[in-house]
């Protein structure tokens, strides 16, 4: 990987400002003038002039029906405070079309632009699947911009997840082992990945996870990069690994399949002279891996 590389999702350049996040803070920051809100759609965002996210002043929003937590304060770009907000009904804003799935046009988009819609999608999701306390089981309600949720009943403080996923490169001299998951198109293959247990270090997830999908032992387990990705809000955790033995030994439900390509065969996926299997989108960091592995 080049110096200059930003991993997709990652590169964001936005303070979180997470000691000014008072009411009467935020209220400053909504009145700025050069205050500026990203808008989503049913999950996807808008994106204005030049491929760039439109930015939309808060004073925009007034008498807007927002989805719940309302606009969400994702911190400063420099002076500039930048929110986030989930319309019901986008056509004082833009068209439909303009809003754009991030898991498929991302990879179009400005690099710092993607960092900051990733890091609003997965916080939108969070708020939608943790209105309800997991401590006394009451309601939950916003607060600090959006940045946490509290309890009504017994104030109990919650803050967004972030789920650990390892996705490996397991390798076999100069081959390397990719599978597809249920439900993905014929062609479609990927690295092995699997969420990270309670009381497991990354290396033994690498292991546990390879072993359980394709009864393939591993060693010399090594961290490579990683990768915000908000879908709905895991870091997933490139890992690299060496296979002990090669015999694939699929878990049902787990894979519809896996197998060991080429050095050459991969190459030809990527410089787009062989099919051998479909190439993971840029966006990825399964695609970021296997670049990685063809360049070493």
């Amino acid at each position: 990987m080049t110096d200059n590389f930003i991993m997709p999702f990652a590169g964001g350049t936005i303070d979180y400002a997470e000691a000014d996040r008072t009411p009467e803070q935020l209220q400053k920051f909504v009145a700025q003038p050069n205050a500026r809100t990203i808008l989503f759609f049913k999950g996807d965002v808008g994106i204005g002039e030049g491929g760039r996210l439109h930015r939309a002043h808060p004073s925009e929003l007034i008498g807007q029906n927002l989805f719940e937590p309302g606009p969400v304060f994702l911190g400063l770009e420099g002076d500039r405070p930048v929110f986030a907000a989930s319309l019901q009904d986008p056509k004082d804003f833009l068209p439909v079309d303009n809003f754009i799935n991030l898991r498929m046009g991302g990879g179009m988009m400005d690099p710092v632009d993607l960092a900051i819609a990733g890091r609003a999608r997965s916080l939108f999701e969070w708020h939608r699947t943790h209105r309800y306390c997991a401590n006394c089981g009451g309601g939950s309600v916003p607060d600090e911009g959006g940045a946490k949720r509290v309890c009504n009943h017994c104030d109990t403080e919650h803050f967004p997840r972030v789920n650990p996923v390892v996705i490996m490169l397991v390798t076999s001299g100069d081959k390397v082992l990719l599978g597809r998951s249920p439900g993905w198109p014929e062609g479609w293959m990927s690295c092995l990945a699997g969420f990270v247990s309670p009381g497991e270090s990354i290396e033994e997830a690498t292991y546990r996870e390879t072993l359980e999908e394709v009864g393939i032992k591993t060693k010399n387990h090594k961290y490579i990069f990683s990768q915000p990705w908000p879908y709905p809000s895991q870091l997933m955790i490139g890992m690299s690994c060496e296979a002990v033995n090669e015999t694939i030994d699929v878990e049902p439900g787990e894979l519809e399949e896996a197998k060991w390509y080429s050095r050459e065969e991969v190459a030809a996926v990527f410089d787009k002279t062989g099919g051998a299997f479909m190439r993971p989108p840029r966006i990825t960091i399964a695609h970021q891996l296997l670049k990685t592995w063809l360049k070493s």
